[in-house]
């Protein structure tokens, strides 16, 4: 018995941890969102091909209608992406794969030909952002391409620090600061950049009051972190981060079908996402519901085959097997 509880629990650990030293060669995610650089619009089904860092094709993904796209179950290290859409230039980008890119980076595409219009009105940033003076606005943008295109974390937080020096008020941009001091491994930081925003915002800025979640989440913090995640819920609907991180949540308390309702959300929001069928199956499990959590670890095990996480899965996909066939009359 003993030796069968042993992966289960090394699936829950990795399933508890929170951000801490790298492992040798870890697995990791890459995800982003495909914008274009004139109107900030996300485009939809645009081609985003994964290269090795000598130029060599290996995976290709193709932009959701809200112009996301994800590559599971990455070895850590360095890649080039190469993106295509209808209407814009090509562009291909360096980008290293660590636990900072499973947040997701923001990707610009310039259009091919120039609008007749100049600058049309841009209805993917809020009436906020718009009312930041025009020099704050260029050094966010700036500092964000650093920060997820560029990978240079400190460059960026110095962008976004002018930009509030520029624009006290600038919420998002304290939440970008926040981000950068993420990256750079500086959590006290990053949460307190983080508060300002969600106190600037006075709690409607999804994007900072979910980071400031999680993060205090990950610290298991959940009297500060549960509000702000369900007012982040709140605000936007279609966090699958979000609602993972609820099902974890409602997992630690033992309230398995809340739990169960938040990770079946998740999924269908972000079906590529490999550690939402690693939660779902350790709910199915608790359940005893075996048939499903069979279902869960091979989708787990597809995305995620050779991490040392996969590699769990199917030692726990064995068990739970076996488990399936000896619960049979």
């Amino acid at each position: 018995m003993i030796r069968t509880l042993l992966p289960l629990f090394a699936f829950l650990t990795a399933l508890a941890a929170g951000p801490g030293p790298a492992a040798a060669n870890p697995s990791a995610n890459l995800a982003g969102v495909v914008y274009s650089e004139a109107t900030n619009q996300r485009i939809a089904h645009a081609s985003v091909w994964l290269c090795d860092d000598g130029g060599t094709r290996m995976k290709e993904s193709v932009t959701t209608d809200t112009g996301e796209f994800a590559f599971p179950g990455l070895r850590a290290g360095a890649y080039i992406l190469k993106i295509t859409a209808p209407g814009f230039l090509p562009l291909e980008m360096d980008v290293d794969v660590n636990f900072g890119t499973e947040h997701g980076i923001p990707i610009f595409l310039k259009p091919a030909g120039k609008s007749p219009t100049g600058q049309a009105a841009d209805p993917a940033i809020s009436a906020h952002e718009l009312s930041m003076p025009a020099a704050a606005r260029k050094l966010v943008d700036s500092g964000k391409k650093k920060l997820y295109a560029g990978n240079n974390a400190e460059s960026a937080l110095r962008d976004f620090e002018a930009a509030v020096a520029k624009a006290p008020g600038y919420y998002e941009a304290y939440y970008q600061i926040g981000m950068a001091n993420l990256s750079l491994q500086r959590p006290a930081d990053a949460e307190k950049n983080l508060r300002t925003s969600v106190s600037l915002s006075k709690q409607t800025y999804p994007d900072a009051v979910l980071a400031l979640a999680i993060l205090l989440l990950g610290r298991h913090d959940s009297t500060g972190g549960e509000p702000l995640l369900r007012r982040g819920l709140q605000l936007n609907p279609n966090s699958w981060v979000g609602y993972y991180e609820l099902g974890k949540l409602e997992l630690y308390r033992m309230h398995l079908e809340a739990a169960l309702d938040a990770a079946k959300t998740a999924e269908s929001l972000a079906r590529q996402e490999p550690k939402i069928y690693r939660l779902l199956s350790l709910i199915h499990l608790r359940q005893k519901n075996y048939q499903a959590a069979l279902a869960d670890l091979d989708a787990y095990i597809r995305l995620d085959p050779d991490s040392p996480e996969g590699h769990t899965a199917k030692q726990i996909r064995a068990d739970t097997q076996r488990r399936l066939e000896t619960s049979r009359p």
